[in-house]
């Protein structure tokens, strides 16, 4: 079952037209149209997955064959449900397991296409003054890191603690949550969302993290 998200409103038109007016939109498009209804599910204006189930047919079409029905249609009615990356996630993992993500979206494995970009980005934020390591984790395992540190076992903690925030955050009106900093004096872990992913930087006490934040900032703009 997909999760609730926030109602947003109802679209009217063929989904080429839509897509233009969702480009910054993440979360869940409810379509009806002729011949049955479906959900397409959008990160950040992209289509990551979708399912159409036909009137009359017990088997649903499913991925790239769902969403090229979806474009072929000249008059859909789209119903808006927003997600938070949360939410987005748990979404995007029912259809996996249902075979139902868009082309490319997810290599054998199991693990997100993003993290094939991953280390040309981490570099980008390994290189910042006073970084000692960074990591990106999913699901509570770290997928990919550089630097001198052993996430395997802060992963989950980071990650849980990083969804607490999302909680926090949704809980008090505030907005996204785009990152989270531990601080001692010894040194500063920050922790951020990336799509499905999340980062992990740690660093000295003396390192700048005006520069790492901007760093990760612009990862993460580049994604969007």
């Amino acid at each position: 079952m997909l999760p609730d998200g926030v109602p947003l409103g109802r679209l009217q038109g063929a989904l080429q037209n839509l897509m233009g007016l969702t480009q910054n939109f993440t979360g869940a498009m409810h379509i009806t149209g002729p011949g049955g209804a479906g959900v397409l599910l959008i990160d950040s204006g992209h289509p990551i997955a979708a399912r159409f189930e036909e009137d009359g047919k017990s088997d649903a079409l499913r991925g790239e064959e769902a969403y090229e029905r979806f474009l072929g249609e000249p008059d859909l009615e789209c119903d808006l449900v927003a997600y938070t990356p949360a939410e987005l996630r748990t979404a995007r993992n029912l259809y996996r397991d249902a075979g139902c993500l868009i082309g490319d979206a997810e290599p054998a494995g199991g693990v997100p296409d993003v993290v094939q970009l991953s280390e040309r980005r981490l570099e980008l934020i390994g290189k910042q003054p006073g970084v000692i390591a960074v990591s990106v984790f999913h699901e509570g395992f770290a997928l990919q890191s550089l630097g001198d540190a052993d996430f395997e076992q802060v992963a989950a903690v980071a990650e849980d603690l990083l969804r607490a925030g999302m909680k926090i955050t949704t809980d008090m009106a505030m907005g996204n949550l785009n990152q989270t900093i531990l601080e001692t004096l010894e040194g500063k872990l920050i922790i951020a969302p990336y799509g499905d992913l999340y980062i992990c930087v740690l660093a000295r006490p003396d390192a700048h993290i005006g520069l790492i934040r901007l760093a990760i900032r612009s990862m993460q703009g580049d994604r969007a």
